[in-house]
């Protein structure tokens, strides 16, 4: 998807899995934040994902996209200073996903 990186024209969204925050990604507007949500490949990923031994999304889970907390977002931006410099949009697991190597959860 290309958009313009123009400063300050993203905002960070929370993904809310079944209404359990689960992703944090950045969206220009609710209108994209849900674009991005009801795509099928994501849609199929999180269903292949576990948390604890646990699907973290069914096939017919909820996807309902929000504007992030303000400990959404810390943690959003600690996990984007984390990560390897990519032109790729990032999107942030906000919960442990099982086989993941996690950096960190909080932004402290």
């Amino acid at each position: 998807m290309q958009r313009p990186k123009e400063i300050g024209s993203l905002q960070v969204f929370v993904l809310d899995v079944d209404r359990r925050p689960t992703l944090a990604f950045e969206a220009l507007d609710l209108a994209e934040a849900q674009d991005i949500c009801r795509d099928a490949d994501l849609r199929t990923d999180l269903i292949a994902l576990t948390s604890n031994g646990a699907p973290i999304c069914a096939p017919n889970s909820a996807l309902v996209p929000r504007l992030a907390a303000q400990e959404e977002i810390a943690a959003f931006w600690h996990a984007v200073g984390q990560a390897p410099a990519s032109d790729m949009p990032t999107m942030t697991f906000l919960i442990k996903i099982d086989g993941v190597m996690v950096v960190t959860v909080n932004p402290e």
